[in-house]
Parts: structure tokens; sequence; C-alpha cells
């Protein structure tokens, strides 16, 4: 069954906003270039910066396309119940921190097991001590909440 989840929300946020950054700013200045065809510039001088802008945000905008589509179709295994008991952060520099969560869940045979949730939350609030729903990603084994 797909579920809503974190991870998910994660990749289309970061793909919105990497859609609407570049590519109105190819567009932009595509359309600015094209009025100076026909003046004697070469046409791979006008239109360099667009070429540039693209080569360098396109990738990064397929990964995000990519990796959304992924988690929004994701069928999640080892759905489990869990408490929130502490947290992990992964600094990326001037990218921010985001945070990855320790749940402490219970299996069939009453044995407690800790898992780390992915690393795709912004801030920590509002989640120690709450009980959350995890489950498995089968394609990478990484566990994500799931709202």
């Amino acid at each position: 069954m797909k579920r809503e989840n974190a991870a998910k929300r994660y990749y289309r946020k970061n793909m919105i906003i990497l859609i609407t950054v570049f590519v109105p700013m190819i567009l932009f200045f595509t359309l600015v270039a094209l009025p100076f065809i026909g003046e004697g510039q070469r046409i791979f001088e006008l239109f360099m910066l667009p070429i540039i802008i693209a080569v360098v945000s396109i990738p990064f905008i397929i990964y995000y396309v990519a990796r959304f589509i992924h988690y929004s179709n994701v069928r999640f295994i080892n759905i489990k119940k869990g408490k929130v008991v502490n947290s992990d952060s992964y600094n990326y520099g001037r990218y921010g921190t985001y945070v990855a969560f320790i749940v402490e869940y219970e299996d069939e045979m009453g044995y407690k097991h800790r898992v780390t949730t992915k690393h795709c939350h912004s801030k920590a609030d509002g989640y120690f001590g709450v009980t959350v729903t995890i489950g498995q990603d089968p394609t990478n084994g990484e566990w994500i909440i799931l709202e």
C-alpha cells in the first residue's frame, strides 16, 4: 500500500525549488539572446549562459524528480509503530542541517529494536517522545517516517 511519507515531502520541496528557480532563469536568458541572432554574433556565444545554467541545473532537477517519483510510488514493508527516543543530525554546510530520528519499536516477539530514519527533516520539532509509524523501503532498506 502506498503511503505518504517524509522523504516524499523532502524531495517534492527541493524539486519545486530547483524547477522554479532554474527553468525561468534558462528561459529568460534564452529569450534575451534571441533578438541578437542576426547581428553578426556567433550563436554559441549568445547561448553560452543558458547552456551553462542548463548543464549545471538539469542533472539536479532530474535527480530530485526521480527520487520524488520513487518515494511517491514505494510500497513500504515492515510497517511498525514506535516511539521517537533520540535524533541524529547531519550538517550539509550552507545547505542546512538535516535530522533523522531514532525510533524504538517492539516486534511480535517482544524484543525492542532501534532504527534510524532517513535524514530528511529540517527540524526536530514535535517528534520527541511521540509515537510514529515507520516503514522500510524495500529497494534500499531505509526506514522512513510515514504520515
